[in-house]
């Protein structure tokens, strides 16, 4: 549906300097939900929290530091622990629900 209750990502990573958006739906201590989207762009990453998105629209490939790349469209669960390193190249306009732990949140 719309966007209502979407906040503009603040400062994104990337190298185009596209924008995004989110929309937390829940959180509670370490725990967090919502949805988020970014237009094409390409950035790297490391990860201090523990992830698992549902990729909703899009499609973007994801890169390890081995060169590993994994593509991910609509319909694919994407888990990225703690720690994880790599690049993000959206290709098409991703969209995507997320639930984080993030252990250094407290309550």
């Amino acid at each position: 549906g719309g966007r209502d209750g979407w906040s503009a990502l603040v400062d994104p990573p990337g190298e185009m300097g596209t924008g995004g958006n989110e929309r937390g739906a829940f959180a509670s201590g370490p725990f967090t939900t919502g949805l988020w989207e970014r237009e094409p762009d390409t950035w790297s990453f490391e990860r201090p929290y523990h992830e698992v998105a549902v990729i909703l629209a899009g499609e973007a490939d994801i890169e390890e530091p081995d060169g590993t790349v994994h593509t991910v469209r609509a319909g694919d669960v994407l888990i990225t622990p703690e720690g994880s390193k790599g690049t993000w190249q959206i290709r098409e306009k991703i969209v995507k629900f997320y639930a984080i732990y993030d252990r250094r949140a407290r309550d």
